[in-house]
């Protein structure tokens, strides 16, 4: 199977109204069986109308995504959402300015915890550095958090020379932490030096492939992670297989 961590459903794009069945159509292009989907990361993502728009198909797995800003406004969002039949929780620390291991994150990856829903976060940026993160999962050990490392995450080749970042890596924050994986997607993915470098510090099954459609084309993101050479075991967990099981959709 082919389970992409990460897609959003905007009402339009490039100035043309976009809706599930162009989601769907970049899907079929790269034969992916499968997205987690989002709504458009704005000050208010819209929950309520994602939900609505992937009701008839079990192909769209919908991800809510909340500011934990707006307090028990952000609870309560997420709780209706997850009635609604979202089945996970994205925060956007960068795009919405808040520190991802601040304690007002808590209450959110409390319900987290409770439903038993993954969280999708941003990292590798401003308010969401590879520490913080680990701070956050440390605090909720039981709670499977997605670190989307970004288009091109600092890990240059070691034949560059270039020196540590001062954040430290998230793929060593990933090692010690078994409920904390590594969303690549786009530019990441499409980067062969990228992916191994990361394989020499945490093992494949650590790893979840997404596309960031439509702003991205999964068939090419899906394309870089081939030309990687894993290995038929390794590339199933990479491209679907490790996603499966942290939706629970094994």
């Amino acid at each position: 199977m082919i389970f992409d961590f990460q897609t959003f459903l905007p009402a339009q794009f490039h100035g043309s109204p976009f809706g599930t069945d162009d989601l769907l159509y970049l899907a079929d292009e790269a034969s992916v069986d499968r997205m987690v989907v989002m709504p458009a990361i704005t000050s208010r993502p819209d929950n309520a109308s994602l939900a609505a728009s992937i009701r008839s198909t079990d192909r769209l797995v919908g991800c809510a995504a909340v500011n934990p800003a707006s307090g028990k406004t952000a609870v309560d969002e997420l709780e209706e959402s997850i009635q609604l039949g979202l089945r996970g929780l994205r925060l956007s620390p960068a795009t919405h300015q808040f520190e991802i291991d601040d304690a007002t994150v808590d209450p959110l990856m409390e319900i987290a915890l409770r439903q038993n829903i993954p969280v999708t976060t941003e990292s590798c940026s401003q308010h969401c550095s590879p520490i913080q993160v680990a701070n956050l999962a440390d605090r909720f050990p039981d709670v499977n958090i997605i670190a989307d490392v970004g288009f091109r995450p600092v890990a240059p080749p070691v034949s560059l020379g270039q020196p540590e970042p001062p954040a430290g890596r998230i793929a060593d924050q990933a090692l010690d932490r078994p409920n904390l994986f590594l969303g690549l997607t786009a530019l990441a993915t499409a980067e062969t030096y990228l992916i191994k470098r990361i394989l020499d510090t945490i093992s494949v099954d650590r790893l979840v492939f997404g596309s960031n459609a439509p702003t991205s084309i999964p068939c090419f993101s899906i394309g870089g992670v081939r030309q990687a050479n894993l290995g038929e075991e390794a590339e199933a967990l990479f491209l679907g297989n490790t996603l499966s099981g942290i939706y629970n959709l094994i």
